[in-house]
């Protein structure tokens, strides 16, 4: 059977991303809705209290923004959504580079081989000793063998913001990043104290993080086509790419 989504003909590995995704981009609408909501509700609230015991001879008129921000534990709705912006696009980078691996894995665990004087082996791709995923080249290579490209230009600049924000919490340190991840068309209409600069936080926006899920998914419905294509149920040369894969020293060979 050729590959086809709407039919449900697709490797497990990319049902399993479909569910991720799914759930990701509910994550990221959801929390953003609720949490307008419980803003708002909140602010009404400290508004309503501060009315209640406000007494011009001692009060300015805006302690109810200190009250609101003891009430929110200092997290404003604009660092919420940040935070809830990142936690998605981290995920949806995590969730692409698994499902690179378990494709292959698809591919190749179904296969034993026997070799002369040990016996049979069952194949992994190729991990490096001390770790239990394979290494990212290892990934491109072997979907490369398989027909696929995953290194696009949008998934290097996917998982290069990814890592500015695991690793350094989303900050531009030099010029660099800065003209790397600012968000242009969003800074256009945008405050100038909005404004990217070096030092500051990166921008996210839920458009750009819907851009970026957006074009993972795209790589990961093409490379699907020829992952079903050598798996289990698909209609491609196994025994062919098996010998590709080992010549571009994807596999591992593990004693059973």
């Amino acid at each position: 059977m050729t590959w086809n989504e709407a039919h449900g003909t697709v490797s497990r590995a990319f049902s399993d991303w479909h569910k991720n995704d799914e759930e990701n981009r509910a994550f990221l609408k959801l929390t953003a809705q609720w949490s307008e909501e419980g803003y708002e509700r909140q602010w009404k609230q400290t508004e309503e209290s501060f009315s209640r015991v406000f007494d011009p001879e001692i009060h300015y008129g805006d302690e109810h923004v200190d009250m609101f921000d003891d009430a929110v534990g200092g997290l404003w709705p604009y660092s919420h959504q940040w935070m809830v912006e990142s936690s998605a696009l981290k995920n949806a980078v995590t969730a692409f580079e698994v499902y690179l691996e378990k494709g292959l894995q698809e591919v190749v665990e179904v296969w034993r081989v026997e070799i002369d004087g040990k016996g049979s082996h069952r194949l992994r791709l190729r991990t490096p000793k001390g770790f239990t995923s394979p290494g990212w080249k290892t990934l491109v290579t072997a979907h490369g063998v398989l027909g696929s490209t995953v290194t696009t230009p949008d998934v290097e600049w996917a998982r290069d913001l990814r890592h500015l924000l695991t690793h350094q919490n989303g900050e531009l340190r030099d010029q660099e990043a800065l003209d790397k991840f600012r968000d242009a068309e969003a800074e256009a209409n945008a405050d100038l104290h909005q404004q990217a600069y070096v030092g500051g936080r990166v921008h996210l926006g839920v458009k750009r993080v819907v851009g970026v899920l957006d074009a993972l998914a795209a790589v990961v419905r093409h490379a699907d086509v020829q992952i079903h294509n050598y798996g289990p149920w698909g209609e491609g040369p196994k025994r062919t790419i098996l010998g590709s894969l080992e010549a571009a020293k994807c596999l591992d060979f593990i004693p059973e």
